[in-house]
This record gives C-alpha cells, structure tokens and sequence, in this order.
C-alpha cells in the first residue's frame, strides 16, 4: 500500500512535558493513501470523435458486472501521447480496463484489460492505436464478421469491400444493389441504412447469405446506429 506523509506538530504535554516547555515537536504520520493506482500509456488517435453518450476511459469493474466502480476519462495530448492515471481503485476491483463506456458507466466494449498480478503500479501499456468510433467498428465488427465475404480475398460480395481502408468510402452515401432506393449507409439516418437494417431485422433471409445472426451484440449494434446518426456525409 502507498503512503503518503504529512509533516505534523504534536503538543507533548501529555507524554509528561510541561505545556509551558513552550516546545513543538515535529513528527511524520503515515496515512495510507486507499486503493491501487492504474496508469494508461499510448499513442492514441480517434478518442474524440465517438458520439455523444460515450466516454474513452481507464475503468475498474468487480467481477461479472458490466458497470464500473470507478473511471478517468482518457486525455490526449496534441501530439497523441496518452499518460492516464487512475488512482483510488478500490479492493472490489477486480478487472481494470481501457474501454468504452456510456453515460450510465456500463462497459461497451474493451480495448485492452490489465494484468491485476502485481504489488506496483497496475499498467496497460497499449502502443499505437485508433480508438475511434469508426475504427472501432472495422475492427469489432468488419474484421472479426464481414471481410471473409467482402474483399479479404479477391471476391467481394455484392461488389461490398468491407476492407480496412476501402469500407468508409464503399458504405457512405452509397446505393444498394440489393435493395432499390436504399443507402448502404445514410448519413444521419440508421434506420434507414441498409447496413443497419442488416444487422437488426431480417431483412437478409431472402439473400444470397442470410446476416440476420451474425452480429449477436446488442451493444455493437448500439454503437453502428449511433455512429449513422451521428455521421455527415464527407
């Protein structure tokens, strides 16, 4: 446990001076600083542009509960360099997380957890990375569902590349082939984005490849509706 000292005047009248020795005595006091301390170190991109109701923070959770006893929102500098203390973590902490959190402080989704087997300072030490709200999204949801079928290979279906680097541009404002009058992505508007409509109805079980179980996430899909209403077309 950490302690700080504070530097104390103690009157000794009652360990048999004489209060009119007129002496002050100067001792230190241990106080015990409570809770552990984590710190977060990185190059970020991205922390700053997810939607209203969402926070980047280093967090602390008890077991098998989703909402945290304890966060610090995640700060970047101009240059990106990230340096987050959070301090005060409190004994029933029992994950600590770089993560995504809403406004009522329950886990989103996670990008690093730390290692909890230490006696110092508990560090998720993350490297380079984008964190943003649309990053997040190709790599959580395209990367792990989608590119097998859409561009990962030399196919791509439907003409759909879901790529890093090439599915901003095939999404945004484009039309679908699949469905006549509709945008794969509509900007501002989720519930009429073909993207969204794919991942929450069943509007795919007539296709080709029926998408309609492919995403079991509640909260992704939150994420995906709430990155469409909240982007502009470019």
């Amino acid at each position: 446990m950490k302690k700080q000292y504070i530097t104390g005047l103690l009157f000794l009248g009652m360990a048999g001076v004489s209060c009119d020795d007129g002496r002050l005595y100067e001792d230190q006091i241990a106080i015990p600083e409570a809770g552990r301390v984590a710190k977060l170190t990185g190059q970020l991109t991205g922390v700053g542009n997810w939607a209203e109701g969402y926070d980047v923070v280093v967090a602390g959770f008890a077991e098998n509960n989703d909402f945290a006893i304890i966060t610090k929102d995640v700060q970047v500098s101009a240059d990106g360099q990230v340096s987050t203390i959070l301090s005060g973590i409190p004994d029933e902490v029992t994950e600590v997380e770089f993560c995504v959190t809403n406004r009522l402080r329950k886990r989103i989704l996670t990008f690093r957890q730390a290692d909890l087997n230490t006696t110092d300072t508990i560090r998720l030490e993350v490297g380079t990375m984008d964190v943003g709200m649309y990053a997040t999204i190709q790599e959580q949801l395209f990367n792990t569902t989608c590119v097998s079928c859409h561009g990962a290979s030399t196919f791509a279906g439907g003409g759909l590349y879901l790529t890093s680097g090439k599915s901003y541009d095939a999404l945004m404002g484009k039309p679908s082939q699949l469905v006549e009058g509709m945008l794969l992505v509509n900007p501002g508007k989720a519930a009429s984005s073909l993207l969204y409509q794919t991942i929450d109805t069943d509007i795919s079980t007539t296709w080709r490849q029926d998408h309609s179980n492919m995403v079991m996430s509640p909260t992704l899909k939150g994420v995906v509706r709430d990155w469409i209403n909240e982007e502009k077309e470019r």
